[in-house]
This record gives C-alpha cells, structure tokens and sequence, in this order.
C-alpha cells in the first residue's frame, strides 16, 4: 500500500515539474464537494423618480381698467388765454373741465 501511494506522489511531483508553472493538476480520491449552482439575485424593478407637483406661481395681476383720469385745461382770468398760449399768469390758473364745442361750431373750416 505505501508503495502505490509513494508512485503515485512520484508521478505527481514529475507531472507537476514538466508542466508549465500556471497549470495544476489535482489527483486524489474523496467525494466531489457539491457546488450549487449559480445564484443571480432577483432584478429589482425600476422607480420612476417621484414627479412634484408644478411650483405654484402667483397669477400675473391684469391692472383693472379704471375711469379716466379727468383732464384739465389750464385758464388765466388776467390774460383771458388758457396754458401754453400764456406761459405765465400772475393772477394764478384756475382749473377748467374742457368741455367739446358745439357741433355746429369749430368742426371744420366752410
């Protein structure tokens, strides 16, 4: 018995010296160890990324139309002329609503 096991690590040691150095051989009884198959984890599914809501913007405030901002004429009582025929009145103006002329007078030359 010591015999077989004294050849067979000769053979071993020669077959082991004429290989190139990377190579590796295994000779030697037992049982084969069981090795499980190859374990792949289960793909875990994709997620979307979270949407956020649109940030709330304040709404562009639409000026409301008003009334009509009431005009003046601008009236000198010393000169009896209204501003920019008089550039000055010494008196001081008086405000006048300007009113339209009639419709038969001032519209257009005849």
């Amino acid at each position: 018995m010591n015999k077989k096991i004294v050849i067979i690590v000769g053979i071993g040691l020669l077959l082991s010296l004429s290989v190139a150095a990377d190579a590796r051989i295994f000779i030697g009884f037992g049982v084969p160890f069981p090795y499980p198959y190859p374990y792949y984890p289960y793909a875990y599914p994709y997620y979307y990324p979270y949407a956020y809501p649109a940030p709330a913007y304040p709404s562009a405030s639409v000026p409301v139309p008003s009334e009509p901002q009431q005009s003046y004429w601008y009236y000198c009582k010393d000169s009896r002329a209204y501003y920019p025929y008089v550039t000055s009145c010494p008196s001081g103006w008086v405000s006048v609503v300007p009113t339209p002329p009639p419709s038969g007078e001032g519209s257009a030359p005849k």
